[in-house]
C-alpha cells in the first residue's frame, strides 16, 4: 500500500495554490518516477499557509500512472507529515484491485496509518472487508472484525450473504510473508455460522503455491469402508513440490500416497507412489486383490530437446491388477496401464514418432461364455490375459507432405515399423463351416515389419461445379517373421515382403440449394480403387488393422483397414449420396447413404486372415451392406445422431449406434444406444445391446441432482449406476453421491461407493464423482 499511495503525499505537498476552483492541471513529480506525470482535479483546491495544510475538497480525482483516486476530500499536513482522505475513498489500481473506505490516515512514509470501513475487492475474485484496519509496519496490516470470501458473484446480490465466509476477530497480513492469518475465526455458509475455527493462516491470494493442509475428501465404499483422505502440500522450491495423504479406512486399514513433481529448464516430471496393509483382504476374495499388501508406482516425465522435438515417458507398476480400480486410483473402464517411451518431433509439414510399450493389464484372468473358446492345445479367451499382451520394441511412424506442387499435386509419404512380441498365442474359438476352430489375435514369438508409402493426388475443377480427384501410390511391406508357437503353423516363418501400388479417381457433383433460412447441398459421390490381388492374406501377423468397421465415416476412401497388416486389394467402387442443410440461424442436417462394390480381383475382406478380422465386416460379398448416417445439432439445445449398417440383401440392422443429448430449461440430458449383431466367426456367439443414459436437473439456482445408468439390454442387467446431489457457484462446490459398479463379468464384486466432495475457491478446489460427459 505504501508504494500505491505515495504519489499523493508527494503531489499533495507540492501544491502551493490557495483556493483555485475546478482546479485541474499535470505536475512533473520527481519521485519515485522523474518521467511520470500527476492529474489532479478537484472542486477545490486549498493551502493553509499558516498551519500548512493543503486540501483538496469536493469530487477529488487524482490519477499517477495507472492508479486512480476518488475522494470527497485528501488533505497534507506538512508539519506531522500526515495524509488523509474521508468520505468515500476509492482507490483503483491498474492491475484492477479497488480498495474503498471511508476513510484513511497516514503517515509520511505510509509504513503506518489506518483506515474505516475498508473493503478490499481483488483481481483474483476475492474480497476482504473490516470494520478497521491498521497498517502497523511495512509488511504487516491488522484488519479488525474482519470477512474474507471468493465469492464474488455476490457483489452482484449485496442484500444476501455469500455462500461462505470466514469471519474473525482479527485478520493478520504479512506481506513480506504472503500469509493471511485468522485469529478467532468462525466459519460462515450462507449467513449462519457452521463451525467455530482455531487460529489458522493461509496464503494470501497472490500466492499460486504454499505448504499447507488441503480440502479433505470424504469416501465410503462397501469394499473399502468409510474414509477422509487428508492431503498435505509442501513446496520444494520455485520448480518442486510433493504431495502426501492419509486415508485411513474403516474396513482396510491406512491407505496412504505421496506425489513428487518437479519442472527443469526444459520440461516436467513426476513420480507417485501409493499402498496399503489390508485389514480385510478377505472382501476381495476370488481376485489378485487377497493379499495382506497393495499398491503401485507411476512416473510420468516429459521434455523438449528443441521446439520441434519432444521426448518422455510414462509408466505404472502395482502389485496385483486390481489395485488401481478397487482404490479408484484409475478412471473409467481402463483395462490396461501403459508404459512408455517415446520420441516426437514436429514439423511445419512433417511428423516423427518413436515409441516402447508395454501394458499391465488391470483385469483378473476369467471365464466367459459370451464368446467360443479356442480347441486344446490354447488357453481360453480370458486366461493368461498379461502373457497375451505384447509388447511393442518399437513403434516408428513418418509422415508429411512435400512442401511444393509435384505435376499439379499433392505428394504425401508414410514409414511405419514395428516390432513385437509375445510370451502366449492369444487365440479364440470361430465356426468356419461349422467347425470349432481357432483364430489368432497374437502369435508367441517376435514379428516385425516396415512399411513405406508414397501417395499423389490432385482435385480439378470440370464444368458445372463437377470435381474430379485422380490419385496414385504405391506401399511396400517387409516381414520378419519368429513364430514361437508349434500349434500355429499359418504363418510363414523368416522374411516376407509385398508391393501394393494403386491409382483411382473420385467424382462429386455438389448442387447447392439457397434460401432466405438457409443453404442445402446434394452432393453424389462416386470412387474407383485399382489395386493388385493382396498377397499372403493368412500367412502374415495381423496386430494393426485388427479393426474393421464399415459406416459413413469410411464408406469412401481407398482402404477400410486400420492398420498397415491388411490394405485392400483388387478394384473396388464406391457410390453414395450427401446431403447436407444449414440454416442461417445455426441448425445443421447431414446425412451419408451409400454402399461398396467389389468389381474385380480378389476381394481382401473376403478371404480370411489369421484373425478373421472381416468375418462379419459387410463387405465380404461383392455388394457390400448398406451403411448411412444422420447428424443433427437444432442449435437449439437438441443433438441427435444415428448411424448404422444394413444387410444387402434384407436390410437386417448389423450394427447401429444411436445418441441423443438435449438441454431444455434446467435439465440436461445424454442417451446413447449401442447394438451389434452376433459374430460367430469371430467368436461372440450372441447379439450385444446396451443403453447408456445419464441427466442432470437443475432444481435450484445453484443446484442440481444427477445420474447414470448404463444397461445391458440382452442380460437385462444393470451395470452401472449412479445418483448424486451437487450444489455449485463461483465460491463454493459441493457434491454428495452414489454409484453402483457391478464390473465386466458375473463374478467380479459389486463396488457400492458414496463420494462427498467438498471445494472453497482459495482455499481448496474439490470436483464432483460424475457428468455428462463420463
Amino acid at each position: 500500500m505504501r508504494r500505491r499511495l505515495a504519489f499523493l503525499a508527494l503531489a499533495i505537498a507540492l501544491l502551493v495554490m490557495p483556493g483555485v476552483a475546478s482546479a485541474q492541471f499535470f505536475s512533473t513529480v520527481t519521485e519515485p518516477d522523474p518521467d511520470a506525470k500527476m492529474l489532479l482535479e478537484a472542486d477545490t483546491l486549498v493551502y493553509n499557509v499558516r498551519t500548512k495544510k493543503v486540501t483538496a475538497l469536493g469530487n477529488v480525482y487524482i490519477h499517477y500512472r495507472g492508479y486512480q483516486l476518488f475522494a470527497s476530500e485528501v488533505s497534507y499536513d506538512e508539519t506531522s507529515k500526515r495524509l488523509s482522505a474521508s468520505r468515500g475513498v476509492r482507490l483503483e489500481e491498474p492491475e484492477g484491485n479497488v480498495i474503498i473506505a471511508r476513510d484513511l490516515e497516514l503517515n509520511e512514509d505510509l509504513s503506518r496509518g489506518f483506515a474505516n470501513g475498508l473493503r478490499a475487492d481483488t483481481i483474483y475474485r476475492t474480497r476482504l472487508a473490516a470494520n478497521r484496519a491498521e497498517r502497523v509496519s511495512e509488511d504487516v496490516t491488522i484488519f479488525e472484525e474482519a470477512g474474507y470470501t471468493a465469492c464474488w458473484s455476490c457483489r452482484k446480490r449485496p442484500d444476501q450473504p455469500p455462500s461462505w465466509a470466514i469471519k474473525a476477530r482479527r485478520v493478520v497480513h504479512n506481506d513480506s510473508e504472503h500469509t493471511l492469518r485468522f485469529e478467532e475465526p468462525r466459519f460462515d455458509a450462507f449467513g449462519s455460522t457452521v463451525a467455530v475455527l482455531p487460529s489458522f493462516t493461509i496464503p494470501d491470494p497472490t500466492v499460486k503455491r504454499k505448504s499447507g493442509f488441503l480440502t479433505p475428501t470424504a469416501v465410503y465404499s462397501n469394499l473399502l469402508g468409510f474414509g477422509v483422505r487428508a492431503p498435505y502440500f509442501q513446496t520444494l522450491g520455485p520448480s518442486a513440490d510433493v504431495t502426501m495423504a492419509l486415508t485411513p479406512l474403516s474396513r482396510q486399514g491406512l491407505f496412504s500416497d505421496i506425489e513428487y513433481r518437479q519442472r527443469t529448464a526444459s520440461g516436467s516430471f513426476g513420480v507417485r507412489a501409493s499402498g496399503i496393509y489390508q485389514l480385510d483382504p478377505d472382501a476381495f476374495d476370488g481376485s489378485s486383490g487377497d493379499r495382506l499388501f497393495r499398491g503401485a508406482i507411476s512416473t510420468q516425465g516429459n521434455f523438449y530437446l528443441n521446439p520441434m522435438w519432444q521426448w518422455g515417458w510414462e509408466s505404472t507398476v502395482s502389485t496385483d491388477r486390481r489395485y488401481l480400480s478397487d482404490y479408484k486410483q484409475s478412471t473409467g473402464d481402463n483395462l490396461t496401464a501403459p508404459t512408455n517411451i517415446y520420441l516426437k518431433g514436429l514439423g511445419e509439414r512433417n511428423y516423427f514418432e518413436a515409441s516402447f510399450w508395454a501394458f499391465r493389464i488391470l483385469q483378473d484372468d476369467y471365464v466367459s461364455n459370451e464368446v467360443l473358446n479356442p480347441p486344446s492345445p490354447f488357453t481360453g479367451v480370458g486366461q493368461r490375459l498379461q502373457g497375451k499382451q505384447a509388447y511393442v520394441h518399437p513403434a516408428i511412424d513418418y509422415d508429411g507432405v512435400v512442401d511444393r506442387a509435384v505435376f499439379g499435386g499433392e505428394l504425401s509419404y508414410k514409414f511405419n515399423v514395428i516390432s513385437l512380441s509375445r510370451q502366449e498365442t492369444d487365440a479364440f474359438g470361430a465356426l468356419v463351416d461349422g467347425v470349432d476352430t481357432a483364430r489368432f489375435r497374437g502369435v508367441e514369438g517376435t514379428y516385425t515389419r516396415a512399411s513405406a508409402e508414397v501417395a499423389w493426388r490432385r482435385r480439378l475443377f470440370a464444368p458445372l461445379g463437377q470435381v474430379l480427384t485422380p490419385s496414385a501410390g504405391i506401399r511396400g511391406d517387409l516381414y520378419a517373421i519368429n513364430n514361437r508357437d508349434p500349434n500355429v503353423t499359418q504363418l510363414d516363418d523368416g522374411f516376407a515382403g509385398r508391393v501394393m501400388p494403386y491409382v483411382g479417381i473420385s467424382y462429386r457433383w455438389p448442387w447447392l440449394i439457397s434460401a432466405r433460412w438457409g443453404t442445402q447441398t446434394i452432393e453424389p459421390i462416386a470412387e474407383i480403387y485399382a489395386r493388385p490381388n493382396e498377397t499372403h492374406i493368412g500367412s502374415l501377423p495381423n496386430d494393426d488393422a485388427q479393426s474393421v468397421v464399415f459406416d459413413d465415416t469410411n464408406l469412401f476412401g481407398p482402404t477400410r483397414f486400420s492398420g498397415y497388416d491388411r490394405v485392400e486389394g483388387g478394384v473396388r467402387s464406391n457410390i453414395g449420396l450427401r446431403y447436407t442443410l444449414q440454416t442461417y440461424s445455426g441448425a445443421f442436417l447431414s446425412t451419408t447413404f451409400g454402399q461398396s462394390y467389389h468389381l474385380a480381383g480378389r476381394n481382401s475382406y473376403r478371404v480370411p486372415d489369421i484373425l478373421d478380422s472381416t468375418g462379419n465386416s459387410g463387405l465380404t460379398s461383392d455388394r457390400s451392406d448398406f451403411v448411412g448416417a444422420v447428424y443433427l445439432d437444432t442449435n437449439q439445445g437438441l443433438a441427435m445422431s444415428a448411424k448404422g449398417r444394413f444387410d444387402d440383401e434384407d436390410f437386417d440392422l448389423q450394427r447401429a449406434e444411436l445418441s441423443a443429448s438435449a438441454r431444455a430449461g434446467p435439465l440436461s440430458s445424454r442417451v446413447v444406444y449401442a447394438f451389434l449383431a452376433k459374430q460367430p466367426d469371430l467368436g461372440v456367439v450372441d447379439d450385444r445391446e446396451e443403453i447408456h443414459g445419464s441427466a442432470s436437473l437443475q432444481v435450484l439456482k445453484r443446484v442440481r441432482v444427477f445420474g447414470q445408468m448404463r444397461y445391458d439390454l440382452q442380460d437385462r442387467d444393470i451395470i452401472r449406476t449412479g445418483v448424486g446431489l451437487a450444489y455449485d457457484d463461483d465460491a463454493l462446490s459441493m457434491s454428495l453421491a452414489f454409484s453402483e459398479d457391478r464390473g465386466g463379468l458375473p463374478e467380479d464384486p459389486v463396488d457400492r461407493t458414496v463420494y462427498f466432495r467438498i471445494g472453497l475457491r482459495t482455499i481448496g478446489d474439490a470436483s464432483t464423482s460424475t457428468s455428462l460427459d463420463n
